[in-house]
This record gives C-alpha cells, structure tokens and sequence, in this order.
C-alpha cells in the first residue's frame, strides 16, 4: 500500500479529519436499537396467541363481553411477565456497551495528540505502544509489535505483526512499539462486522415448534367436533344462534389458554432460580430449548482454558538441573513489567517458593525482548566481579547468539510445540553467555475443573464439539485432555461446511467468526438443537445463532449481549444445573401438554356426543368458562411441581402425546359418558341437573388427570409440590359449596357429590396402572 509522505510526516488536518468523521460516523460499533413497545407487542404474535385473539373475538361478535375480557387477561399477563423478564436483561446488558471510550495517540496536523478513540478516522496515523488495545482496524506502516487477539480470534499465544500486515481492532498490544494507518472504523471494522453478523443470528425456537404442532392438533379435533355440530344443526334444523355458543364453548375448553402463562412462568421461576446460582438468563426461551439440546459447541480459549500464559515445561539441558534453568530465566524476567511470558516465569518461582538470591549475581541492566531481536538480555555481575550475560528468547536466535548450530536442539523445540506451547531457550556464561542451559515452555492450561465437566455434559447425553481458531493440533491436545475426543478437521473455507459430515467431528479447528455462526447453523439444519460456549468477539455470532448461546464469566461486552445465558462465577460448571433445571422445567410443560390433550378430547366430545346422541346442552356457557377457570388454576401451579429430570434428552414427543393423550382421553371420556348415560336414561335426572352432573364430573376429572399424569410412574411415587395440594384444595371446597348451595347450577347434595367423588377416584385409580403401561410403550 503506497503511502503519502507528507501525510505520514504531518497526518491529516483537523479539517479532514472533522468531515471524514461526519461523512463515515464515529468509530463505534453499530448498536440496533429495539423498542420495548415492539418486544411487547411481538409475545403476542405467535400460534397460541393467534387461537386466544380469535377466541375473544367470538366472544365479543357474540356480545359476552366479559368471558372475552376474562382470556384476554390470561393473554396479557402471560406477554406482560415474557416482555418485563426479557426486557429488565436486555437493558441491564446495554449498560455493558456503553463503556468509555479509550484515548489514542494520533498524528494531526504535524502534532501527536490524544484523542478519544471514537473520533478516530479512516486515514489517521496511530502510535501503539506496549499495553494499548488496537483502537480501529489499522495496518502497520512502520515497527513490530507482539499482540494478543485471543479476544478476537480466539488464538491464546501473542502474534508478531510486521509492517505491512494487518492490525484487528480490540486486539491488545502485550510488547513493542508501531505506527499505524487506520483502514476501517466503526461498523466497517472486524468487530463492527462481527456485530453485524449478530444481528443477522437468528436462533429457531423449539417452544415455538412444539406450541404450534400442538395448537395444529388442537385445531384439527376443534374443526372435527364443530363441524358435527354444525352438520347436527342442519339435520335437526337447530337455529345459529343455539350452535354458535356451543361451539365457543367447546374452544374455549379446548384452547391452551394458560399454555403462553405456564411457559412464561416455568422459565422466569427457573430464571430467578439460576440467578441465585450465578446463571443470568437473558432469553426465557433458552431455558426451554436447553432441556433438549443435544449438541452443545464449545471454545478452547478461556472456555476450557484459563485464557493465561503459564510456564508448563522445563527442560535442562546437563548439567544444569531444572530448579536452575528457572532461575536464570528468571534473572532474565523484568518483575516490573507486563509481558506474559516473563509473569509465567516469576510466577512459577514464587509457587516453588525458590529466589534468584540463590544464584549470587547482582543485577547490573536489563534489555527487554521485542519483535525484532526476538530476545530478552539481562547483565549481572559475580561475586568476583565478572560480568555475566543471561539469554532468552526465541530457540533460533538464542542459538545463533551463543554460536550454536544444534539441529537436535531445534528438533526437540519442534516436538514440544506440537500440543500449541511456545518454547524458549535460556543460555549464560561469562563475559558472554556461551553455554545452552535448556528450553522452557509455556501454554494456556486448562481449567481445574474442564475435564470433569466434559464428562458430566457428555453424561447428560450432549456431544461436545470444540470450535476453536487455533491450530489443529492445538486443539487436539486440549481435546484428548478434556475426554472430547481427536476426530478432528481443519476449516480452510466455511462455505464448504458439509452438514452430512458436521457430526462426526469432535474438533473443528482453524476457525473465523463467520465460520462458527455457520457451523452452529449446519448442526441447526441436521435438526440438532445447538448450544454454544465463548468469551470473546469471535463467539458472538454463533452466541446470538445457537438455540442456548452461554456466555462464560469473562466474556467481553459484546459475547454477553449475544448470549442468552450468562456465567458470573468462573469455569462452566454451573451451566450443569442450568441444564437440569431446564429438563424439570420440561417435564412440567410435557405435563401440562398431556393434561391439555386428555381434557380436550374429553371435554370436547363429552359435549359433542351429549348434544348429538343425549340430545342435551351438557355445559351452558357460564359454566364451560367456569370449568376452564378451575382447570387452569390447579394447571398454572404446575410450574412449582416437584419433578425429577431426566440424564437423557428427551425431544419434544408430539406424536407420542397426541397418542396418549387420545387414548386416556378417551378411556375418561368412556367413564364420563356412561355415567351421564346412567343419569340421564336410568335415573331420568332432568336437564338442569344433567348440566350439574356433568360440570362437577368434568371439574373433578381434570383435577385426577393433572395427578395422573404428572408421575410417569404410579401417582403414589412422589409428591407434588405444596403450591398443587393448596390450589387443588381450595377448588374443591370451591367446588363443594358451589354444588351444595347451587351457584349458578342446581344444587347436588353433598352426599351425591361425596358419591361421583368416590367412583372418580376409584376409575383413576385403575386407570392409573394402564397409563404406567402405555407411558412406558410410548417412551414419555
């Protein structure tokens, strides 16, 4: 790239530098701006919401008003508690990006001044020294610098950038010093464009899925039993407006008018619980599709490392012993400084508890390592007055120094690189060091506790997958480590991401930003529900793509408003409860959904079959809204449910629910018909109270069915939760006094009603071993 010399010697004007900022924009990272009156209006935007707006819509068309403003407050609520949950997250994360901005040297007008980095533009000359963090995307036109980019593409050991090569903006310059040309600012940056991506991430929602296949059968046995109805109506010649409030009663007792409530409220619980866990959850729906994630991505670098340098190999060479290979490397260290490498070494010494005063040198000048001499030297004197040279650096250039030429030394620096460490040599001698002491070796270490948690995820039934931008073998090192495995591949171009050959990969490495949000769609395409661990700039596209995107503890700014769950104590241990929960939280839903099923193919043809063959109103309105009213608040209890969560993942079994829920349905729907038949042909009871009848039998079933239900096993091997005993105890005694005082139905005794309440629970009691078979036949 050819430069202007007068630019380079004087910089841009004030003047340009003022228009160029308001033709382009400050150096800022696009931020998209989202209205919380459109957060809240989109929850009500989805299949079961669309059922529940038709439903009040009828009622109104049909002037009852106040059943109509009765759903409508379930629907509101439900979208209320969604939208203040997402959003009180989103607007603690966007304090997050609005840190201030950092200073930067620059050139203008002939004059180095500091300016803010947000005022930065194309074609400003940047000086970076020691300990700055790259403020624009800029390409060095002069010096050597060191940088560490692990926040950007995920490579954990320090990079050398030579003039001409190009610089990311966010990386952090650990030694040397350059000047730059900045090439891009703002949303034309690496990072602006990594954030563009996360715009564009937009995860599948399973809950989503689930919820309209149900509503799709819902709809389908609605549509069946109202067209019965209305095809009973032509034949008997019965008027519209006798049919019409029949059918909306049966859509009302067959519409999931809690369902938005109880998801909402299962996840938020769950979300305040993994709060106090140190687990922040930004996106609700993340806490369903964890429960059936079954591949779960997850970064090297501060994920499954500790994202540091740390001395991990000695290697002296006789007769220098190893004990003394660390000290002369760390006479060679600067205490003073900030260069990782000589932390490492110092840091070790104070963890054996060991001290250069051990050696009898006396400390005379220190010339520290940079990218060109590659080479760190540091000039001590004897206690006879000798000067003596300590050397490290680079295992080439050591070499060349002392007058070395060892191709075995070298070789043995290539076999200790192989798992990703950076070797050094260390020499001394006097008046000039002459003599190889050995190679010290550094690399990221793992985390304490990375092993241990590979192995409980991969317990749980979830592949992981690392995903990492470092070198292969890097990689699979760290992967035979942790117990990911070594079947690995190097990604040179992500468009040719195969996803029939996705899965069968332990370790991807060689990665970019866009190659990750591509890999997490690949698994997405082969119908995995996909989660992904980072920390840094390179994760957040893949954070914001993935169904659970987990953001760790140290994650910059940006990973955090990608993720939808966030890690505030260190390690990934505790995504393990986050995981458990969710599969409680799944079993509960999977709960309600065959509740839901077996009532409405009860209730639904209970009062279609009354109608056609008992020729008889079996519900009037009042009533049917009263049925679902006692129904849904034993139902909404369900999310405090004592449940157990499975080790296995279970995917959304819709076709076994709609199996099972058909099959209890109907067995319940045989018992209550042949009653209602009884009642009505044997004991000639008149309408009236063939409605109170029906009404107590219909109530009292669905309190058995939740119970039934809820235990995959027999109802008798765990307790509910204390919230289900008072609610169901308090619709009773609701139920009883309606019944013995006739409230809005004929009045029953109590000792008809202690009569249907015996030969309920005898029948589920029975019934109660068939769903323990049938459960186990349909893996529910």
């Amino acid at each position: 790239m050819p430069y202007d010399s007068n630019k380079l010697y004087l910089g841009l004007s004030w003047a340009e530098a003022k228009k160029r900022l308001l033709a382009e924009g400050p150096n800022t990272p696009p931020e998209k701006k989202e209205s919380p009156l459109f957060l809240f209006l989109s929850k009500f935007w989805a299949p079961v919401p669309w059922m529940l707006e038709i439903t009040i819509l009828l009622e109104i068309l049909l002037h009852r008003i106040h059943d109509g403003i009765a759903i409508a407050g379930f629907l509101v609520c439900s979208s209320m508690l969604s939208f203040l949950q997402e959003y009180r997250s989103k607007r603690a994360l966007r304090s997050l990006l609005h840190k201030l901005s950092p200073n930067v040297r620059v050139l203008r007008d002939g004059v180095w001044t500091t300016i803010p980095a947000k005022e930065l533009v194309r074609g400003d000359l940047v000086l970076l020294r020691s300990g700055d963090i790259v403020p624009a995307d800029l390409q060095l036109i002069d010096g050597e610098i060191e940088v560490n980019e692990s926040a950007i593409t995920g490579e954990s050991l320090p990079r050398t950038v030579h003039p001409e090569e190009r610089l990311l903006s966010g990386s952090f310059v650990e030694a040397g010093q350059a000047r730059g040309i900045v090439i891009a600012t703002g949303a034309k940056t690496h990072f602006g464009k990594t954030t563009q991506l996360i715009e564009i991430a937009s995860p599948p929602s399973e809950a989503q899925k689930v919820i309209f296949n149900i509503v799709k059968a819902l709809v389908y046995v609605d549509s069946l039993l109202i067209a019965l109805i209305f095809l009973y109506g032509i034949i008997k010649m019965a008027p519209l407006s006798f049919l019409l409030p029949y059918a909306l009663v049966i859509l009302i007792a067959s519409v999931p008018v809690t369902l938005p409530s109880v998801f909402t409220l299962a996840t938020a619980l769950g979300s305040k619980e993994l709060a106090e866990k140190g687990v922040l959850c930004t996106k609700l729906s993340a806490l369903e599709d964890a429960s059936t994630m079954d591949v779960l991505l997850v970064d090297k670098t501060g994920t499954l490392t500790c994202n540091e340098l740390k001395l991990q190999i000695l290697k002296p060479f006789a007769p220098c012993s190893e004990q003394n290979l660390l000290l002369f490397a760390a006479l060679c260290s600067d205490p003073l400084g900030e260069n990782p490498i000589d932390k490492a070494i110092l840091e070790k010494v104070d963890e054996l508890h060991l001290s250069t005063k051990e050696l009898g040198l006396d400390f005379l000048h220190y010339i520290p390592a940079d990218p060109k001499t590659k080479m760190a030297k540091a000039i001590y004197k004897d206690k006879e007055g000798r000067q003596c040279i300590v050397l490290k650096g680079s295992v080439p250039t050591v070499l060349k120094t002392i007058g070395i030429n060892a191709t075995e030394v070298l070789d043995q620096a290539k076999t200790l690189e192989a798992d990703g460490s950076r070797i050094l040599a260390v020499a001394y001698g006097s008046p000039a060091a002459h003599t190889l002491l050995g190679l010290i070796g550094f690399s990221d270490p793992l985390r304490t506790d990375a092993k241990e948690l590979i192995a409980k995820i991969q317990w749980l039934g979830i592949k992981v997958v690392m995903v990492t931008g470092d070198q292969e073998y890097t990689a699979k090192s760290i992967g035979k480590q942790v117990g990911i495995g070594e079947h690995s591949i190097t990604l040179s171009d992500s468009s040719a991401i195969d996803p029939q050959q996705i899965e069968n990969y332990d370790i991807i490495a060689g990665v970019f930003p866009e190659d990750k949000y591509r890999i997490v769609q690949a698994f997405q395409k082969k119908n995995h529900v996909t989660g992904m661990t980072g920390d840094g700039v390179n994760d957040a596209p893949a954070l914001r793509q993935a169904q659970v995107g987990i953001a760790v503890a140290n994650a910059v700014d940006i990973a955090k408003s990608a993720a939808s769950l966030i890690l505030t104590n260190p390690g990934l241990m505790d995504i393990i409860p986050a995981i458990l929960l969710s599969r409680a939280i799944f079993e509960r839903i999977l709960t309600y959904i065959l509740n839901k099923m077996v009532k409405t193919v009860e209730v639904a043809f209970f009062m279609t079959l009354g109608l056609i063959v008992g020729n008889t109103f079996v519900l009037n309105p009042f009533l049917g809204v009263l049925l679902v009213l006692y129904n849904d608040v034993l139902t909404l209890s369900l999310v405090t449910d004592r449940v157990k969560p499975s080790n296995r993942i279970r995917k959304w079994p819709i076709r076994s629910i709609v199996i099972a829920g058909t099959t209890i349905g109907s067995m319940l729907l045989f018992f209550s018909f042949s009653l209602f038949l009884v009642a009505k042909y044997t004991l000639k009871l008149d309408p009236s109270h063939l409605q109170s009848l029906s009404f107590i039998l219909l109530v009292l079933e669905g309190q058995a069915t939740l119970y039934l239900v809820r235990e995959r096993r027999n109802w008798w091997h765990s307790l509910p939760s204390p919230w289900m005993i008072v609610t169901s105890t308090m619709v009773l005694l609701g139920l009883t006094f309606q019944a013995t005082k006739g409230i809005g139905m004929e009045s029953i005794g109590f000792a008809s009603l202690m009569a249907i309440v015996i030969a309920t629970f005898l029948y589920f009691f029975m019934l109660d071993f068939f769903k323990v078979w049938l459960f186990r036949r349909l893996h529910l």
